[in-house]
């Protein structure tokens, strides 16, 4: 708003009306631009006072009545004004402590104009401060003898103060709420202590009233013919914000009575205001209006803004007709003046002809006078600079002319006066509104244009599950021969995976590496070799030429006794380590492979190269959500209807890249066909580039010293790097919250053991009961069950039962077992590291998993963490809320837990079966909790709303929950971006060694969009480490970013960085040679969005869609001359040489 341009939006939401206005563009005010209409709504910083000036000065219409925003800053005049006009408000006494609102002279006009209220001035008797403010009798305030009982409540008289108390009476237990702009999913909060109202300050105190429904009512008008309302929680219910999965407030369209309609009416015209919100209470079927908001828009409903753009084009449309008119009107009233003074003119010169010899005597007298020659000079000069009358396209003549003119001498003006417009002369008379005396001159028009020529971004893949792994080293033949004679990275996945169970039996039956270790792999293999996107990577380590080293025997030694292999169907390769109890857990570590190799000797990898070990990798998960497909298609939509508005040729020639991974592909599809508005995507539309956008291992070594160094940064002592994102008041160092997860992680281990066996039981190795579905596997093919049989088909049946009962839908293929799975493996790497700190890169797993399950898993998350009463008393967690949520004995808010209520035997099936019958029965006597699920009946089954809210955010006992949540997530901003380099120089070198063929790509589509003649996008979908280490190139090529590293947040799902060309419209840059013509200009802009991203993902509000909305993109670098940020990138091409080879060998692709 301070610098001269031209923009087609003035607010974050108004963009939303661009489509309907069609031709009429909004443009940010500049004094010497002249506009037919004016949008303008105060928010922090904006300069009010300027845009008054402004209308004063051309004479816009205006939405909204600006000097009458004013008024809106004090309630005690919104109040008054709502009393004049007749609206109900809830009784009220004031305390002006500060000798009431002050208006400006010109406001207070215009509050006169529109109401009819003159205001008394300051230090009036109506405005005196109270002599006693008192409370009498501990539940009702005294204003000078004017009395209010509890509950009541007291508002800061400043409109933009949100901190607002109720206080409430003895009889309803005392103490206050206060009140506050949200924070997170916060509104409001409980205070015991709360009795006393502030002894300082100005106050409103109203009568408390008790809503119908616990609901508010939110007003939205636009011009006196139309109103949207809608319902949301009173925030003195809880406190606690419900919101959508796109993080909006949940809220429910309303109908206005006509009552209501009527008020909306007379607000609009008394407050001047078109675009208006307002709040009211409805109570016992009357309704009380509480405050006016001013500009007010509807959150995410499409159909408002049509409806909006609707009104505000018919209104614009019937102020121009009537503009019109008055000119058509002022023309003939000018006409007919200008033949009167024809006919004037006419008379004066047959007059001026009988005087012209006398004329002539008397000009040869005054010449000879000194002074009348220099004040005939004067005029001359005067004239001369006289600016040319505005023509179209030119700025009018500025402020200073006018005043210079106006200031002449008194004979000039007597003789010759200057007329002074009208809207200047209100200006001169207004002392608030004049300019300053010494104006600048007036600025040049903007001497660009800017259009969109193209776009090039960056996207990560949409949700997807946790990614897990298991790291083993080996060093024996079986395991070599696995890399096929390679001597690079290879991947093994599908049929390939059953060459390394083979290869695990090998190992297993010759007893030659480590028997634990190679069992662990082999179970692991059974139990996901099935799953979409398992695969085992290999990386030979200590890679040597043969002919250099001396190969030794690798046959067991004599006397070994050979394992027979194992039948993959038996029971054990099925149950893996994972679920057994701690003691019998043995994950492999780095130290004990390095200790058991040491004495082998190289193995040959074919006939030039030998190695002396090899790294397996066997990865699952990471496959795409069902909440992708909805995070896609949203963001597809949205950057469709961006590019339309921006400029919609872009989208005739859209070209579309992936990496080869699954999750990576899908949402590129999904993305794809919502962007391109099709339905299917066609064969071959998106191409698969993975020499951009797959693994790359060239900066392994290098990332390899970085993990090293993070260590280092845990251990005591270590101080968070300023640079580093971390929490920096009264927050302990890094190590001292390593120590307190690793705690908490015990602490759930404990918790999530004693709610498995409470609700499932567990069988006698302490692995689970068989699922329903193995056990009707089984049962299917026994003609003939057996007793034992049938008594596992009930202990299964009651485990699915108790599953239900506590979570009744599943997505994404979980499972309790799968749950259960990935918790004991992070116990094992947290809190069995035997005396030494865990790996600081497990902290992104454990941050993985918990945002995961809170947003697929909220119900089982939150019954398998809660302590039960034995857990808390032995660990000492107390109750220290006020809410009553959650007794000493167990008993929840959490339909599961009164759904399902243990005995002391409750492992046993039948105990379970029964009260979960008896669970349903209370249920049903005592009608719906709040807490429940109830079942919405929807067309489309795959979007029903889920209701449940899981337990509210002051529940004591899920305390140890969050803390862990938000310490994981303090530990992952603080580890995870420094994975791709500590200090500024690692951060490029591994940047650039991941990232390299990227970003030069990008440059090369940047200089081909840029040399077209048509505008065109590209588009490129990869994972999180190429969007890190893009990142690190973009924030280390020197240019001047809008965000300091810290403070960028975590690259999310989705998270898209967006390169965007402009084209000056002006054709202004010289061509090469004298005789080529003027070229264009042109600038790149590059912008951020962290993606699907939530600070607090415990408290969201969810649906079945599960997903989080995507954050809208930023300015990371402004609009940067194209030629210098190419250049900059181009500097840093030569710094790294690649391998030759830097992407793993699939060797599936090569059978």
């Amino acid at each position: 708003m301070h610098q001269p341009n031209t923009t087609v939006s003035v607010g974050g939401r108004i963009d939303r009306l661009g489509c309907t206005f069609a031709s009429t563009i909004l443009i940010i005010f500049i004094p010497y631009l002249f506009s037919d209409f004016l949008i303008s709504f105060f928010s922090s910083g904006f300069p009010l006072d300027k845009a008054i000036r402004y209308v004063a000065l051309r004479k816009p219409f205006c939405v909204n009545s600006l000097p009458m925003q004013k008024v809106l800053w004090d309630r005690r005049l919104v109040l008054r004004i709502l009393d004049s006009i007749k609206v109900p408000t809830p009784k009220r006494v004031e305390v002006s402590r500060d000798g009431g609102p002050y208006l400006s002279p010109s406001t207070a006009a215009a509050l006169y104009e529109h109401t009819g209220i003159k205001l008394p001035p300051p230090g009036d008797p109506a405005w005196k401060a109270p002599q006693t403010v008192e409370l009498i009798d501990e539940d009702t305030i005294s204003v000078d003898g004017v009395t209010l009982k509890k509950p009541f409540v007291e508002k800061p008289v400043s409109g933009e103060d949100h901190n607002i108390r109720i206080y409430y009476s003895k009889a309803q237990g005392g103490g206050g709420r206060k009140l506050f702009r949200k924070v997170g999913n916060k509104s409001s909060e409980y205070d015991p202590n709360l009795t006393k109202p502030r002894s300082s300050g100005s106050f409103i105190y109203e009568q408390f009233m008790v809503v119908d429904n616990s609901e508010d009512v939110k007003g939205y008008t636009v011009g006196t013919e139309f109103c949207h309302a809608e319902t949301r929680k009173s925030p003195v219910v809880d406190g606690l914000v419900r919101r959508n999965t796109n993080g909006k407030e949940i809220r429910f369209v309303t109908t206005l009575t006509p009552v209501e309609s009527s008020m909306a009416i007379k607000i609009v015209k008394s407050f001047g205001q078109n675009v208006c919100g307002f709040d009211l209470l409805r109570v016992n079927g009357k309704s009380f209006v509480i405050d006016v908001n001013g500009w007010s828009f509807v959150k995410d409903n499409n159909e408002y803004y049509d409806k909006c753009a609707e009104k505000l084009r018919a209104i614009f449309i019937d102020v121009k007709e009537k503009r019109a008119q008055g000119r058509a009107r002022s023309n003939s009233t000018t006409n007919q003046a200008s033949i009167d003074r024809s006919q004037s003119q006419s008379r004066i010169n047959r007059f001026s002809a009988t005087k012209q010899s006398i004329g002539n005597s008397l000009n040869q007298l005054l010449h000879r006078s000194p002074s009348t020659s220099r004040l005939s000079i004067d005029r001359t000069s005067s004239k001369d600079k006289e600016p040319p009358s505005p023509g179209p396209g030119t700025p009018p003549p500025g402020n200073p002319t006018i005043l210079q003119s106006s200031a002449s001498s008194g004979t000039l003006q007597a003789t010759d006066p200057v007329p002074i417009p009208h809207a200047m002369s209100s200006v001169r008379s207004n002392p608030e509104l004049a300019p300053p005396a010494q104006e600048a001159p007036v600025p040049a028009g903007p001497k660009h244009t800017w259009k969109l020529k193209g776009m090039v971004a960056v996207l990560r893949h949409a949700d997807r599950t946790p990614k897990q792994k298991f790291k083993f080293s080996f060093h024996t033949q079986p395991f070599v021969d696995l890399l096929k004679g390679h001597k690079d990275e290879v991947i093994l996945v599908e049929e390939g995976l059953e060459q390394v169970l083979l290869a695990t039996e090998v190992a297993l039956k010759e007893g030659i590496e480590d028997r634990e270790k190679v069992r662990l792999l082999r179970n692991a293999l059974q139990r996901k070799m099935a799953y979409p996107g398992t695969k085992v990577q290999i990386k030979p380590q200590g890679l040597k030429k043969k002919s250099s080293v001396k190969l030794k025997d690798t046959s067991p030694p004599p006397g070994a006794a050979p394992e027979a292999p194992v039948d993959p169907s038996s029971s054990e390769a099925f149950i893996p380590d994972t679920v057994h109890d701690s003691e019998e857990k043995v994950i492999p570590t780095k130290e004990a492979s390095l200790k058991s190799s040491k004495d082998l000797s190289p193995v040959a990898i074919n006939d030039d190269y030998v190695v002396d070990k090899l790294q397996l990798i066997i990865k699952w998960g990471g496959e795409p959500t069902h909440s992708a497909r909805y995070q896609s298609q949203d963001l597809g939509e949205n950057m469709r209807k961006d590019l339309l508005l921006m400029n919609r040729e872009v989208l005739n020639d859209v070209t579309i890249f992936t990496s080869s991974e699954r999750r990576v592909s899908t949402s590129a599809h999904i993305w794809a066909a919502s962007f391109l508005d099709v339905k299917e995507i066609s064969q071959g539309r998106i191409a698969i580039r993975k020499d951009l956008l797959d693994d790359s291992n060239a900066a392994k070594d290098e990332m390899d010293k970085v993990k090293k160094k993070l260590k280092t940064l845990l251990r005591k002592g270590a101080e968070a790097p300023a640079q580093f994102a971390w929490p920096r008041e009264n927050f302990p160092e890094p190590s001292v919250v390593m120590q307190n997860v690793v705690q908490l992680m015990k602490f759930h281990q404990k918790v999530m053991k004693h709610n498995y066996k409470k609700y499932f039981g567990e069988g006698q190795d302490g692995s689970l009961i068989p699922t329903l579905a193995a056990m009707q596997e089984k049962s299917s093919k026994s003609a003939q069950p057996t007793s034992g049989s049938s008594g596992a088909m009930a202990g299964a049946l009651a485990q699915a039962n108790a599953t239900n009962t506590i979570q009744s839908r599943w997505c994404c293929g979980e499972d309790p077992a799968l749950f259960r799975e990935r918790w004991e493996k992070l116990f094992v790497e947290f809190c069995e590291t035997k005396g030494k700190e865990p790996d600081p890169s497990k902290i992104s797993e454990l941050y993985d998993t918990m945002k995961f399950d809170a947003l697929h898993n909220r119900q089982f998350l939150e019954t398998m963490f809660t302590p039960s009463s034995e857990i808390m008393e032995e660990e000492g967690i107390v109750d220290t809320s006020n809410n009553g949520l959650g007794s000493a004995n167990g008993t929840s808010g959490n339909p599961s837990e009164s759904a399902v209520e243990s005995t002391e035997d409750g492992g046993k099936a039948g105990g379970i079966l029964r009260t979960h019958r008896l669970g349903r029965r209370r249920n049903s006597r005592r009608g719906a909790s709040p807490q429940g699920r109830p079942s919405i009946t929807d067309d489309d089954a795959s979007v029903k709303l889920d209701k449940y809210c899981g337990p509210i955010k002051d529940d004591f006992r899920l305390t140890k929950l969050r803390e862990l949540y938000r310490l994981a997530k303090v530990l992952f901003d603080f580890v995870s971006p420094q994975e791709y380099g500590i200090d500024n120089t690692e951060k490029l070198e591994i940047g650039l060694l991941t990232s390299l063929p990227l970003l030069k790509q990008i440059v090369k589509d940047l200089e081909h969009v840029q040399a077209s003649d048509t505008a065109q996008s590209f588009f490129y979908f990869t994972k999180e480490s190429h969007v890190y280490t893009l990142l690190n190139c973009i924030l280390e090529s020197g240019i001047k970013t809008k965000m300091e590293r810290n403070a960028i947040p975590e690259l999310d799902y989705l998270t898209q960085i967006c390169f965007e060309l402009y084209e000056s419209e002006n054709k202004n840059v010289p061509g090469a040679t004298p005789c080529d013509p003027n070229t264009s200009s042109y600038s790149i802009r590059i912008s951020i969005s962290p993606g699907c991203h939530s600070n607090d993902p415990l408290d969201m509000q969810l649906d079945a869609k599960h997903c989080i909305g995507v954050t809208p993109r930023r300015n990371l670098i402004g609009h940067h001359d194209w030629k210098d940020l190419l250049a900059r990138f181009k500097e840093k091409f030569d710094r790294v040489q690649l391998p030759k080879r830097f992407i793993p060998i699939n060797l599936a692709e090569e059978d």
